[in-house]
């Protein structure tokens, strides 16, 4: 669980400190050696090409190498390429570079033909494998780099030894190569505060990390405020788990953290405003594809299994309440008793199953996005008999019901489908993180994802 090492660390002096990167910095500087290994490639590509071509010399194509990197970044966070635990590993590294060059590839493809004299095929052709030698190049110079002990952020920690044994584990497995435990405090000792004011003072550390509810005693308090206020970081458990995972950590969730989320689930006018615009004209969008796809869709549907083409749920939606939400049909007429849906559940047609995975059996949600019963992106409505089971096993369960149900959403672009109360649990994780951090950018990150995980053909 904790290196034990780190409890016999060598004292320093004091008022002389560790400083290791943080993690923005360390997203900054993968992202900086990505820029120079892309455009780089770039350069090299178009010059290779156009050297038998031209009698000019070397020269530096910037429009061109600016497309190139912009459509790399755009990409790269599509395929959440500057996820640092991904990065810490070699078939992470091999996973998102792939899909970033792959889909950054086909995006300069259609570039191509608006600005063929800037980007052309045998440059791109040339860029591809350049790049990916680049890239991969720069990722593993990172990891290099940062496997210096002196750049891991040193961190002390305040948790009781029931907090270590229920709470730690799920935050440790995404701590390895960033964070490491220079010593625990347990906060129900009498002397927590003065361990902690000695250990700031005697060893490398960089933050405090409290992995403590709401309740802080006084004199506890007093010592952390103490080591803040000599230099040292200090931020909760929760905090740490949310910014290495992109989800809640629902154990350490309390009052404080529900008074801190934004009033009605909305953090400006704007914001809402634009929201519900997007909706707007997403939801026309959709149903203009849907009264394309249709005669099609049904032809299938009834060939495949008479019955119905639409199947019609009563949804749980904002503030507890119902609406009616449409579907086209994917399972067996008469089939669709009330029980999770699982990998390969046997009441989906064939028909059914290729709906899903083309998300088309989705289309019909757009009436209810344009009527404003769901939004185009927020979590997942649920079933009014699986609402008030979840309600009873999991807390804040209902805040998640503070803002629309959406077609897509946080959770489901990354962690994907989870049935039973576990996987609803993670769900609501990522539902969570997402009403309290909703903004403009989260949503495009997320219509982004959604769009790469259609062309992955990901439904089931």
């Amino acid at each position: 669980m904790i290196d034990a090492s780190a409890q016999a660390a060598p004292a320093v002096r004091s008022g002389v400190r560790h400083r290791g990167l943080a993690l923005s910095e360390r997203r900054l500087l993968l992202i900086g050696l990505d820029v120079v290994a892309v455009a780089a490639a770039f350069v090299a590509a178009f010059n290779l090409h156009t050297a038998g071509v031209r009698n000019a010399g070397f020269y530096v194509p910037r429009l061109g190498t600016l497309i190139a990197v912009g459509m790399y970044l755009v990409c790269a966070h599509m395929a959440d390429a500057y996820n640092l635990r991904a990065a810490a590993t070699l078939p992470g590294t091999l996973r998102v570079v792939g899909t970033t060059l792959a889909c950054s590839f086909v995006g300069l493809l259609g570039v191509f033909f608006v600005l063929p004299y800037r980007i052309t095929r045998p440059t791109l052709l040339l860029w591809l494998p350049l790049a990916a030698l680049a890239v991969l190049g720069g990722r593993l110079l990172y990891r290099r780099l940062l496997a210096a002990d002196h750049l891991v952020t040193h961190i002390a920690l305040v948790m009781s030894r029931k907090g270590l044994e229920e709470v730690w584990p799920e935050v440790s497995g995404h701590i390895g190569g960033l964070y490491r435990v220079a010593g625990v405090v347990d906060p129900d000792r009498a002397d927590c505060a003065e361990r902690l004011r000695d250990m700031v003072e005697t060893r490398a550390v960089d933050e405090i990390v409290l992995g403590v509810r709401d309740d802080v005693s006084r004199d506890l308090f007093r010592g952390v405020l103490g080591c803040h206020d000599a230099g040292v970081t200090v931020r909760s458990v929760a905090d740490l788990h949310e910014e290495l995972t992109g989800r809640m950590l629902l154990d350490q969730l309390g009052h404080t953290w529900l008074m801190s989320l934004p009033m009605r689930g909305e953090t400006s006018r704007v914001y809402s405003t634009f929201k519900r615009g997007l909706d707007i004209v997403a939801s026309v969008l959709g149903l203009a594809v849907l009264a394309v796809t249709l005669p099609l869709v049904t032809t299938l549907v009834v060939i495949d299994n008479p019955g119905r083409i639409f199947h019609r749920q009563t949804r749980v939606g904002k503030y507890g309440r119902t609406f009616t939400l449409y579907k086209l049909r994917t399972m067996r007429e008469g089939d669709s008793s009330l029980v999770w849906t699982e990998q390969g559940d046997r009441r989906i047609t064939r028909a059914g199953w290729l709906l899903r995975r083309l998300h088309l059996d989705e289309l019909p949600q757009v009436w209810s996005v344009l009527r404003g019963d769901m939004s185009l992106i927020g979590p997942r409505p649920e079933q009014p008999h699986y609402v008030e089971e979840l309600r009873q096993h999991i807390d804040f369960y209902n805040t998640r019901l503070t803002v629309r149900p959406g077609l897509t959403g946080w959770a489901q672009v990354s962690h994907g489908y989870g049935s039973g109360i576990d996987g609803t649990r993670v769900k609501l994780a990522y539902d969570l993180y997402y009403v309290k951090n909703q903004s403009v950018s989260l949503d495009l990150l997320i219509m982004a994802r959604t769009v790469l995980a259609v062309l992955r053909l990901g439904g089931r």
